[in-house]
């Protein structure tokens, strides 16, 4: 038990952001937070699809800290990274229900 908290400890050094996402429909909005400065406004966010390995957003959260993207309808794992200004990285993997939604894949 001891060293799975140290793997969580080592986890948070590494990716000290944190990757908030919400899914409507066939959408994915992704926010990110500092643990000490709150809501980041300027990051590049990556999302990889897990599966395939390829890159299907690579762009920056917009003025108002959100970046909204079509998730594809085939995809079962994203993971989603996001570097803020100064460098700071934060990691988030998305599987099974977190990206499935009723009308996920009739491209609304």
């Amino acid at each position: 038990m001891l060293s799975g908290c140290t793997q969580l400890e080592q986890e948070n050094l590494r990716y000290p952001l944190n990757v908030n996402t919400h899914l409507s429909g066939n959408r994915l909005e992704v926010r990110v937070n500092s643990p000490t400065k709150g809501p980041v406004k300027q990051a590049q966010i990556q999302v990889i699809d897990e599966d395939t390995q390829q890159v299907i957003v690579d762009a920056p959260l917009n003025n108002n800290g959100l970046l909204r993207f079509r998730v594809p309808s085939l995809s079962t794992r994203l993971t989603v990274l996001a570097v803020d200004n100064e460098g700071n990285e934060g990691r988030r993997l998305l599987t099974g229900d977190e990206l499935m939604n009723d009308d996920i894949g009739s491209g609304q």
